[in-house]
């Protein structure tokens, strides 16, 4: 009977594809040429919180499941660091800077504070990186309609590579923020429903906190305490050493240093409602792990012997009947389509804004920009598919992939903040930081068996401690060639808390936010805590 969720998934394939076309032609007289790379700057606080959101929840969410099967849920403080720190630090800070300086990616603001060589080294490495990871989230698709409905992975990679390139490269960034803005919609309303099944399936959040299961850190199934290690080796799995060390640095950098996410940011309407937006984001970011650990936890329960990454795949296969199954696999497919349309405009954006327009050809129109991006995404879908078999061959890619951010990361928050915060340190001793602190991560990376976290966490002081040091060897920057690229140096308003300028209110909604959340954390511990003297 599968060819009855066969169908349901085609269906929707079809429907995004002619809803792509259809917004494309929609916009194509309401639009110019630069709102084809931008976006326009028209998106409102709540649709920039959606297509960040839909740009995060990607096919990872099996993985997420397969994390809480293995460790549990606590995992979920690692995510939380949105609710209590990135997201009102980003808005405080990176908005009104990225927002003043009117960059158009990310590694610009890099050339504008420092200079060229930071941005275009940045910039490459980054492309190259979000390419790799384009075709890694490409084949978790396949991987999804290979395990539920039979489908060839290579046939099922080239039919999502055809179907987002068709959008895309029609409609461009316009087209792709209204389309993922209702598939974020879809994969809030999926995620809910696989798990609310799943806990009712096993009896309930009672069941869960009774159950005499532990993670592999030693921690109960269900407890959102994370175990405490000091060991700088350990093979846990994000202690609190760790969620307090580089989950606010890790965060940062996914939220406003990558550019994929922050392309989204730059959408929004104006600085208020990019701010809005990230307020917004930083509470969704939180939900879609939660569903995703706590599906984990139910089938560790329910079906232990099980592989953890067939978690999520085993709650859709098991616990829906047919054709129900099928529009909740299209569900998972609006992560994967939001995600992958993101990378590939993202990367072809980059590649073509940071290097061939900034190095090879600086004299060239928003009409020749506008073709150029376009044969961008379409070379950059033809090398996702031939990476493919690659990928199929060897899980390395991926693993590569997670060491390259634990390696990278680190330095390039460090990197940003030292741009934002610090006038003196110029382009220089930021470069020469930036060189030695990533070579010093790799190298740290590949000889020790140091946890990658903390790798990252020691690179990115280093990378900060080196900057200010050697901006004393070097001649300060004067300030007018740092207008509004410092918190001290913004035209309108005098730092440190120049976010508040815009929107008085983000300092009550951080409060408030970071409120909830120990709260919420508090509750949970305790309702778990009842739950289990109750069954005494």
């Amino acid at each position: 009977m599968k060819y009855i969720d066969s169908i349901i998934v085609g269906i929707y394939f079809l429907c995004v594809l002619g809803a792509g076309l259809f917004i494309s032609r929609y916009h194509k007289k309401r639009t110019t040429d630069e709102d084809f790379i931008t976006g326009g700057k028209t998106q409102t606080w709540y649709q920039t919180a959606l297509t960040l959101f839909a740009m995060a929840a990607d096919p990872a969410i099996m993985s997420l499941s397969g994390l809480g099967f293995l460790w549990g849920f606590y995992l979920i403080q690692w995510n939380s660091v949105h609710m209590w720190f990135t997201g009102w630090i980003s808005a405080m800070f990176f908005v009104p800077i990225y927002w003043r300086s009117r960059i158009v990616t990310t590694p610009e603001y890099l050339e504008k504070r420092f200079s060229l060589p930071s941005r275009v080294v940045f910039s490459l490495v980054l492309t190259a990186i979000l390419v790799v990871t384009l075709a890694g989230a490409v084949f978790m698709g396949a991987l999804l309609l290979q395990s539920l409905l039979g489908w060839s992975v290579i046939a099922s990679s080239i039919l999502i590579c055809v179907i987002i390139g068709i959008y895309v490269i029609v409609g461009g960034m316009k087209t792709v923020l209204t389309l993922d803005f209702y598939q974020g919609i879809f994969v809030i309303i999926t995620l809910f429903t696989v798990m609310i099944v799943a806990l009712f399936k096993l009896g309930g959040l009672g069941e869960l906190a009774r159950a005499a299961v532990v993670g592999n850190s030693g921690v109960h199934i269900g407890s959102i305490i994370p175990p405490s290690d000091w060991s700088l080796f350990t093979s846990k799995f994000f202690p609190m050493q760790a969620v307090l060390t580089w989950a606010p640095i890790a965060g940062l950098g996914w939220l406003t240093c990558n550019y994929g996410m922050a392309q989204r940011l730059l959408a929004a309407k104006n600085e208020q409602h990019a701010q809005k937006g990230l307020m917004g984001v930083s509470v969704l970011v939180v939900f879609y792990p939660t569903a995703s650990y706590l599906v984990g936890g139910a089938m560790r329960i329910m079906m232990p012997d099980i592989l953890p990454d067939q978690a999520f795949i085993k709650a859709l296969t098991d616990m829906f009947p047919i054709g129900l199954r099928g529009v909740l696999i299209a569900g998972m497919l609006a992560a994967l389509l939001s995600t992958v349309d993101g990378m590939l405009t993202a990367g072809s954006t980059l590649f073509a804004e940071d290097f061939y327009f900034r190095i090879i050809r600086r004299s060239s129109n928003i009409r020749e920009r506008k073709t150029f991006i376009r044969f961008a995404e379409f070379l950059t879908l033809i090398i996702t598919i031939l990476l493919i078999p690659i990928i199929m061959k060897s899980a390395s890619v991926m693993t590569f992939i997670q060491s390259f951010y634990g390696d990278v990361l680190g330095v390039v928050v460090g990197i940003y903040l030292v741009g934002l915060f610090s006038k003196r340190t110029g382009p220089l001793s930021a470069l020469t930081a930036m060189i030695v602190s990533l070579l010093s991560a790799i190298t740290v990376d590949n000889y020790t068996e140091l946890n990658f976290v903390y790798i990252g966490f020691f690179s990115f002081i280093l990378t900060i401690v080196l900057a200010v040091m050697l901006s004393f060897f070097e001649t300060p920057v004067a300030d007018e060639k740092l207008k509004n690229l410092t918190i001290y140096t913004l035209e309108d308003v005098k730092g440190p808390f120049v976010g508040l300028k815009t929107w008085p209110g983000l300092k009550k909604c951080a409060l408030i936010l970071a409120a909830a959340w120990i709260a919420f954390s508090i509750g949970w511990e305790m309702l778990m805590h009842f739950y289990r003297t109750m069954s005494v």
